[in-house]
């Protein structure tokens, strides 16, 4: 076991405006915890160029955070007026309350930002995740700080899409979207994980919510959707 004290960090006003931004709470002293590991203190990223100290790992603290996640919107971080409510595609829905032009982002994922080491100690175990893979260093878990995005299901034919820009991820509308309808965006869950099988029900479903492999065309032939309803 390491048995080395945990290191107490005042931080900067800059350093503080960054964790507030990650983690949406005002911080002005870090505690550091010693991992009980050989991994040490810190969490390496991209070819060990940048690093960045583990969470504490608190799984008390986040199972308390997972019951007290209840489906609503966040109206301060919204762009448009929007609703939770029931889904016929899985559980819980949102749904626009005004019409949404197309090209304009509609909502933000917002989140704690975490490290893919805590990503995948908080996400290992459960059976619903909503963790989003910002980029090769940072995750976006909205069970702690989220907006309601995460409840937007996924579709073969969604009417959203993901933008990431300058580290934070908006839903943005394909298309028009109109008074009443579902939101919905393609997850585009990796080929190589688990299969998950998709609900959706649209034409061109393509059975799984993972992506897949598009077959080679046959020449002087045309390639055809083949409807997959689950």
């Amino acid at each position: 076991m390491n048995d080395l004290a945990p290191v107490v960090i005042t931080l900067t006003p800059a350093q503080g405006a960054l964790l507030r931004e990650a983690l949406g709470k005002r911080v002005n002293k870090l505690r550091i915890e010693p991992q009980a590991t050989a991994s040490g203190w810190l969490y390496a990223a991209r070819g060990g160029k940048e690093f960045w100290i583990l969470k504490h790992h608190d799984p008390k603290s986040y199972l308390a955070a997972m019951r007290k996640h209840l489906p609503h919107i966040d109206p301060h971080i919204a762009k448009f007026r929007l609703r939770v409510g029931n889904s016929r595609i899985h559980r819980f829905g949102v749904y626009a309350e005004e019409r949404i032009p197309a090209r304009r982002d509609v909502i933000e994922y917002t989140g704690e930002h975490v490290n893919p080491a805590e990503g995948y100690r908080r996400t290992k175990t459960v059976k619903r995740a909503y963790v989003f893979g910002l980029n090769a260093f940072w995750g976006v878990d909205p069970l702690v700080g989220g907006s309601g995005a995460e409840f937007i299901n996924h579709s073969c034919e969604p009417n959203l899409r993901w933008r990431v820009c300058d580290g934070h991820v908006y839903c943005r509308s394909l298309r028009a979207i109109e008074v009443g309808e579902e939101l919905t965006i393609d997850y585009h869950f990796p080929k190589q994980a688990p299969k998950v099988r998709c609900r959706c029900g649209s034409p061109n479903c393509r059975g799984t919510i993972n992506v897949v492999k598009k077959k080679p065309q046959t020449r002087g032939t045309s390639a055809m959707p083949k409807s997959q309803r689950p």
